[in-house]
């Protein structure tokens, strides 16, 4: 979905607003893929500034998909919001300060909104912030009830770091017990 800005019929100061309709492909975070539906559209709002215009996106989403700690279905509501500013005259601008999804003055909606949605994602999706996860030894789901099996103990390779006291300076006690 793209938008010319050079057919919108702005001036100085002026806004144009519209609300899109837009499906968006599944995202993958860490392999695993996630499902995205936008119920209520993508609201884009274009002001007409001097030198340029300013785009606005925002949207609210549901990302369904497995839990990170649990691989029950969670399901999150994300807020997610990206501006960019399309300047009229590209001499003066460095490659890196325009945006990848505005090019001749056309933008690209879905392109934007993507991005939004995916910075807006948390780094892991969880059912619930007090989710339990798995058992790392038998997988039984922890939410549902403890399983039995014995706490893990740490590796071996760092039991030395038990034995290690430090003081109020950040310095290792030898004294400490």
């Amino acid at each position: 979905m793209f938008l010319r800005l050079n057919d919108l019929p702005l001036r100085g100061g002026e806004r144009f607003e519209r609300n899109y309709s837009l499906d968006v492909a599944p995202v993958f975070l860490g392999g695993t893929r996630y499902d995205v539906l936008i119920p209520e559209g993508v609201d884009v709002t274009v002001d007409r500034v001097a030198g340029g215009f300013l785009v606005n996106v925002s949207l609210n989403a549901k990302v369904y998909g497995p839990c990170f700690r649990c691989l029950d279905e969670a399901v999150l509501q994300v807020r997610a919001e990206e501006q960019e500013f399309a300047p009229t005259a590209k001499g003066g601008w460095p490659e890196s300060e325009l945006s990848a999804f505005i090019e001749d003055l056309t933008v690209d909606i879905a392109g934007i909104a993507r991005e939004a949605l995916v910075l807006a994602l948390p780094a892991q999706v969880v059912c619930s912030q007090a989710c339990r996860g798995l058992c790392p030894q038998c997988g039984q789901d922890r939410n549902r009830g403890d399983c039995g099996c014995a706490p893990a103990e740490g590796d071996e390779r760092w039991s030395k770091l038990k034995d290690l006291r430090v003081n109020a300076d950040g310095e290792e006690d030898r004294n400490a017990p």
